[in-house]
């Protein structure tokens, strides 16, 4: 079991019936009546080949190897019964081939221990003697079936090769010792069946000395065929024509006076891909767990729509085993799967990817990004499709495409920390290894396990500095679920003290806003996916502002006001941690804190973002005093160009009725377009770009159009 097994995670036929995952069982019970007919009398079994040629034909890579090694191993358990085999892909040249087909009978009819069947075997050698003698003759047969005088040469070089010493070349006489060898064949009830393989994978030339050897030489009385092909591409060879359509049709004229009796392998229904599936999975030793998302039934569903053939199968799951084990609880397995089928079927689409990486994950850079936003606002928010970013080639395989990466899909599906539109992921399988830099599960639990605050702080800025928190953060989100409750009150307080800006104004584009939204989605998804994550999110709320934090708390505090209406914009309803009315009284405590930040400046100053003040905004909770102070603290440059890249810096868009609400929109605009005058934009572009911005919603224009300083913009 163990050896066959071995084969099974092989590209090759399955042999045995106990490996059989399609159950051919009656299938090749049907096989062996079309070659073999069995009659009873007085209580005796009596055997004769049919003398049929049988075709058995299907695609490459469909099982027709595999159904006749099974009709082997059936026919070999029958008494009597000869079974030869010949593989043309072994041999080369007529010559070879008519050897290679004497030798396979023969040794198959040595395999009989009767005495009747040495007779027979004996008869062979003399008809295989007579054509050698005949040479001349026979080949005059096989040129009138189509071989246009090639065969002649051939014929020749048998009669130089000296006949057996037994036989008297008077004696010979091809006719005559085929009809003996009938005969005898028939006295000694003797079937013989010849199964010939894979004649659609040898060159023209062999496929037509194939042919002509079953028509012209086995046409024997006592012997049945079976030739397994793919009826496309041996049409193609045997036929005759200046272009395709003509070969195909003389060809498949030729084939009908080989053929006898063609019989179609059946394609797989999905039962049988399920079922192949399952059994090439167990024989590599690699499992599947239940498809409990969506997008996972999705590309199990799209993979059993795609096989064709077990070959391909046997291929993908090869590759998914191999992958599988280096990406195991890292890499969602329904993506390697999806992943393997690609990389087995088509790898110039993983050579897209490749050159394309940025182009097709959910995590790219800024300039990744700032091109998608210009090219949803060209193609008016449509998405380009698959063989727009990676070109018609990869439009084939668009819909596995579009379930592995959400940028391709028109669904608006955020990807989780372990699917492969994660670059980490990604370049992990691209490359079968760690990305650059990544970070060790060791080495994030061994942070995770710091019980100090303030020690965890000091880590935590270092490694920003050193540009090694983005490797932590990356997978944080995906190994949260097995890292210690008790963590959470020391890490990510210390993290919000870390994103708080320790001088005044942003003077850069700076990275500290997008490390909120990816702490809070961390921690969001956590509390929806995994059994104990709301009890350990209202845990981690309660340390942080235990800790002061201005950050992590709002950005998760008013996501719950949107789910349960508690703004004054409408809004659908969506997951929530918090009910409605606990979410009402974590408003009530919270408010006088962002409150507060406000008034102060801090809000102003410090924050990296806007979601302390819009929690007051969004709540209705916006009165004339915080207007008022908003609107003095917005005199001066720095306190613009910061306010700007809080609220419309590229990417991000508002409009002048929002920002009156909180400002006044008038004495505001006055003030900037006074400062632009008088001391200029900002150095840097990127603050500049943001300024232009404001002053453009300001006067209720269209932000989105506004770019960096030499962009047209309409003026006052």
């Amino acid at each position: 079991m163990e050896i066959n097994e071995h084969i099974g995670r092989q590209d090759r036929a399955i042999d045995r019936f106990d490996a059989d995952a399609l159950d051919r069982g009656p299938f090749i019970a049907s096989l062996i009546k079309t070659l073999i007919h069995t009659e009873q009398n007085d209580g005796r079994i009596n055997r004769r080949a049919t003398g049929f040629v049988v075709g058995l034909t299907g695609e490459w890579g469909l099982g027709k190897s595999s159904v006749l090694n099974l009709l082997s191993e059936k026919l070999q358990q029958m008494d009597g019964v000869v079974v030869a085999t010949l593989n043309p892909w072994l041999f080369k040249g007529r010559e070879e081939l008519i050897e290679a087909y004497f030798n396979s009978l023969r040794e198959a009819l040595g395999r009989s221990t009767g005495e009747q069947a040495r007779e027979v075997r004996l008869q062979l050698e003399r008809y295989k003697a007579s054509i050698e003698l005949g040479g001349t003759a026979v080949a005059t047969v096989i040129d009138a079936l189509g071989a246009g005088g090639v065969a002649t040469v051939f014929w020749k070089k048998w009669l130089i090769k000296g006949l057996s010493a037994l036989i008297k070349p008077k004696d010979l006489s091809a006719n005559q010792e085929r009809k003996e060898l009938e005969a005898k064949l028939a006295k000694a009830n003797v079937p013989v069946v010849v199964l010939i393989d894979e004649l659609d994978r040898v060159e023209d030339d062999e496929v037509r000395a194939v042919a002509q050897l079953v028509k012209a030489v086995g046409d024997i009385k006592g012997i049945s065929y079976l030739v397994a092909y793919d009826p496309g591409r041996v049409a193609q060879a045997l036929g005759r024509g200046s272009d395709p359509d003509e070969r195909q049709r003389t060809g498949e004229s030729y084939l009908e006076k080989i053929i006898q009796f063609p019989i179609s392998l059946r394609p797989l229904f999905e039962d049988d891909i399920k079922a192949l599936l399952a059994h090439s999975l167990r024989i590599n030793g690699v499992g599947l767990p239940d498809a409990i998302e969506p997008y996972q039934q999705s590309i199990l569903k799209q993979l059993v729509r795609n096989v064709r053939t077990p070959r391909e199968i046997k291929r993908m799951t090869g590759a998914f085993a191999v992958l599988e084990e280096i990406t195991r609880g890292e890499i969602c397995p329904y993506d390697v799967l999806g992943y393997s089928w690609l990389v087995t079927k088509a790898p110039a689409v993983r050579d897209l990817i490749v050159n394309n990486l940025e182009a097709v994950i959910d995590d790219p850079g800024d300039a990744e990004l700032l091109k998608r936003m210009s090219s949803r606002q060209n193609n008016k928010d449509q998405g380009l499709s698959v063989a727009d970013i990676l070109g018609k080639s990869a439009g084939v395989h668009s819909k596995i495409l579009q379930l592995l990466f959400s940028r391709f899909s028109i669904e608006s599906n955020t990807s989780n920390g372990k699917r492969i539109a994660k670059r980490r992921n990604l370049v992990r399988l691209l490359y079968l290894g760690n990305p650059p830099g990544m970070m060790s599960r060791r080495e994030i639990e061994q942070i995770w396990g710091v019980d100090n605050v303030d020690q965890m702080e000091r880590i935590i800025l270092h490694l920003q500095q050193s540009e090694q928190f983005f490797a932590l953060f990356d997978r944080l989100g995906d190994l949260l679920p097995e890292l210690s409750h008790d963590g959470d009150g020391v890490f990510w307080v210390a993290l919000s003290r870390t994103l708080v800006r320790h001088h005044d104004w942003i003077t850069k584009e700076e990275s500290l806003s997008s490390l909120v939204d990816d702490a809070g989605t961390i921690i969001w998804q956590f509390a929806i996916s995994s059994d104990h994550g709301a009890m350990r999110l209202k845990a981690t709320v309660e340390a942080l502002i235990a800790g002061g934090d201005l950050l992590i708390v709002p950005w998760i505090l008013r996501k719950h006001l949107y789910s349960h209406n508690l703004t004054q914009h409408s809004h659908a309803k969506g997951e929530a941690i918090y009910g409605k009315n606990e979410t009402s009284k974590l408003l009530e405590r919270e408010l006088p804190r962002y409150r507060s930040a406000v008034m102060d400046g801090t809000a102003l100053r410090r924050l990296p973002d806007t979601e302390a003040i819009y929690c007051i905004a969004n709540s209705k909770q916006w009165g004339q005093e915080l207007r008022s102070s908003l609107t003095a603290q917005l005199d001066n440059m720095d306190a613009i160009a910061t306010f700007a890249a809080l609220t419309v810096r590229p990417g991000y868009v508002s409009d002048r009725n929002s920002m009156n609400e909180m400002m006044d929109a008038d004495m505001v605009l006055e003030v900037v377009d006074r400062l632009v005058a008088d001391v200029g934009l900002p150095e840097d572009l990127w603050l500049a770009a943001s300024v232009r911005r404001f002053q453009a919603t300001l006067r209720g224009q269209d932000p989105s159009y506004v770019g960096y300083p030499n962009s047209p913009t309409e003026e006052p």
